[in-house]
């Protein structure tokens, strides 16, 4: 290869005399040539001028010799890009222009390159503080912008319009925030482009305008509330002077506040119609002192005409008069008391009083408020009211010794028919056996179909004697072990569940209180049904369980803090609609014939009796086909 290709014409006087009196930095570059001088392998520093030295914080002497890979001052990243651009500057000619960031001397600078007298000519310019200015202004920019947009005051900048004398007549919006339109409530188009007096007619004669005028001319800021009256919006504004024509507002939208003192001045004149117009009695009493500042009676300050009538005056004859004068009882009845407990602590109270002094016998609601160093009375008379409920009680005492005694009719009635009903079967027998083979089958059928009638007669006796038996009974509460009880049930039933084959599966239950005799009535009612409604040919399944559950679970208005023992009796019989659900616990309610089952449709009733006589629930669940769930509740 030609080494005249390698030679790198070097004129040092030349680029001092050149370049040494420029004001950027210039450094000069020429290529390090690998040995067999085939390719550049680096570039050394040939050249510098003194504000490349400065920029580089390097002396001449250490810059001579130094190379691209061995500079301190360049980051291995800057090094790398330096050496790139430099190799395509050298063999392309064409010129490079970037901005770059040197950690080492934390400085941002600004290069051109280009090739140069078989070299590397760069020219470096020092942005850094260029930069930081530009940083600062964007930190500011992004600072009011964020302002701006973030603020929830509505901050605007306008702009005063003058006629040709310099008086402001007029002004324009040029700058506001979101905030801004949303507190005025005017479109952005509307608010930034219209001058105020097209939004506002009549606005050069409000004081606000005047308050502007003011501060333009003297500097002073203002603040005042005003109402924008094409939006409806009142704004409580802060305004400064920026300039000579340009003022600062910064606001928020008072519309509610504002309207709410309004309504709260309208209310205070409404407050006295009301008061007067008011058909329970009201009035104001200030205390009465003695020389030791003790209460001792109450003076009228203002009373409603309802309440002067009820004395018999007018609302100006009882002004300033004492209570004492018109009622001398309410001293000593716990009326006063009251009255003076409300002024002396600030408790307002409510009672119900019965006003048998003064020759009154009256049932009265009093309320007493204190209202500054004063007692708001207002009362209502009940006393019409509170003798209809004195007679509606003693109806309802009535009408509870006419349940009683029907009750007791019941349970007399069930005793006696039980005789008769008996002598017609033992008569029926006995002509039966009497007559033997003389009659014919058709009035075997008819005896068949009589003691049929008195065993369901016998039945249903037995089953109303329960009930009234359910209902009457006072017996002392106690603790009813239920897995004892389910047991004897068990027992009783145990021919039945022996001739269905039915199995039964009763989990630990609990002790609960009550009374246990009904408590047995009232599992073997539920236990019988589910032996009574299988499914034919299919073997009874009966499953017993218990759990403790709180009132927040149960389909009921319950306190959820109480807490319940559920026991669910679980069968796989025949089933019904849920829609009969309530229905089966009605007395005497059956959803199949007496053909098809046996029974009274008094069974469930009596479930629902003896539940009811414990504070507890019962419900039923049900899918035709899919069995039945009685859910008992008792209280824990």
């Amino acid at each position: 290869m030609d080494k005249t290709r390698h030679e790198t014409q070097f004129d040092e006087n030349l680029f001092a005399e050149l370049y040494d009196v420029q004001p950027q930095a210039i450094t000069w570059f020429k290529p390090v040539w690998a040995d067999d001088g085939a390719s550049i392998v680096d570039f050394e520093f040939a050249y510098s001028n003194n504000e490349a030295l400065n920029y580089f914080n390097l002396s001449r002497e250490v810059f001579r010799g130094l190379r691209v890979s061995t500079t301190p001052t360049l980051s291995d990243e800057l090094r790398k890009t330096t050496m790139e651009d430099l190799l395509g500057v050298y063999h392309t000619g064409k010129q490079s222009a970037f901005t770059f960031y040197n950690p080492v001397l934390n400085k941002y600078s600004r290069v051109l390159r280009a090739k140069l007298r078989g070299g590397v000519l760069n020219i470096i310019q020092n942005i850094t503080e260029e930069r930081r200015i530009i940083r600062q202004l964007d930190e500011q920019k992004s600072l009011v912008n964020n302002i701006l947009t973030h603020s929830t005051n509505g901050i605007s900048v306008s702009e005063a319009i003058r006629d040709a004398g310099g008086r402001v007549v007029d002004a324009i919006t040029v700058l506001a925030n979101d905030a801004a339109i949303n507190h005025t409530g005017l479109p952005r188009e509307v608010y930034l482009s219209k001058r105020a007096t097209e939004i506002d007619p009549g606005f050069v004669d409000t004081p606000y305008f005047r308050a502007c005028v003011s501060t333009l001319e003297t500097g002073v800021p203002f603040v005042m509330q005003y109402k924008i009256e094409v939006s409806g919006r009142w704004l409580e504004l802060t305004v400064s002077r920026m300039d000579a024509d340009h003022l600062i507002h910064v606001f928020t939208d008072i519309t509610p506040i504002k309207e709410a003192q309004l309504q709260s001045e309208q209310a205070a004149e409404r407050l006295a119609a009301v008061f007067n117009a008011s058909q329970s009695g009201m009035f104001i009493f200030a205390p009465e002192k003695d020389s030791t500042g003790e209460v001792t009676d109450f003076r009228f300050v203002i009373t409603n005409p309802a309440f002067a009538a009820y004395v018999g005056q007018t609302p100006e004859g009882l002004k300033d008069q004492l209570g004492s004068t018109f009622f001398p009882g309410y001293l000593h009845n716990g009326v006063f008391d009251m009255y003076k407990q409300t002024y002396l602590t600030g408790e307002t109270l409510r009672r119900d009083v019965h006003y048998q002094v003064d020759g009154h016998d009256l049932y009265l609601d009093l309320r007493s408020t204190k209202v500054q160093d004063e007692v708001l009375v207002t009362f209502t008379d009940h006393t019409a009211i509170k003798r209809t409920q004195f007679e509606l009680e003693k109806l309802v005492e009535d009408l509870r010794k006419s349940n009683t005694r029907l009750e007791e009719f019941a349970h007399a009635a069930s005793h006696d028919l039980k005789e008769p009903i008996r002598k017609v079967r033992v008569f029926s027998d006995r002509i039966q056996v009497s007559l033997g083979e003389r009659m014919k089958e058709s009035e075997q059928q008819l005896f068949a179909r009589m003691q049929n009638a008195t065993e369901r007669m016998t039945l249903l006796v037995d089953d109303l004697l329960t009930y009234s038996q359910v209902s009457l009974t006072a017996t002392e509460m106690e603790d009813v072990n239920l897995g004892e009880k389910i047991q004897m049930v068990l027992t009783d039933l145990e021919v039945t569940i022996e001739e269905t084959g039915a199995g039964i599966t009763v989990a630990p239950l609990p002790v609960v209180r009550g009374h246990r005799r009904q408590l047995q009535q009232l599992f073997q009612n539920l236990l019988s049904n589910g032996l009574k409604y299988r499914k034919p040919g299919q073997r009874p399944q009966i499953t017993i369980s218990a759990s403790v559950v709180n009132g927040s679970e149960l389909p009921f208005n319950l306190p959820a803090d109480s807490r319940y023992h559920l026991v669910a009796v679980s069968d796989n019989g025949i089933g019904f609609e849920q829609e009969y659900a309530d229905r089966i616990f009605q007395i005497f309610q059956r959803l199949h014939g007496r053909s098809e089952y046996a029974g009274t449709g008094i069974g469930l009733a009596i479930a629902r009796k003896v539940v009811e006589n414990h504070q507890g629930y019962i419900w039923a669940e049900s899918e035709p086909g899919k069995g039945a769930t009685f859910n008992v509740l008792l209280p824990v």
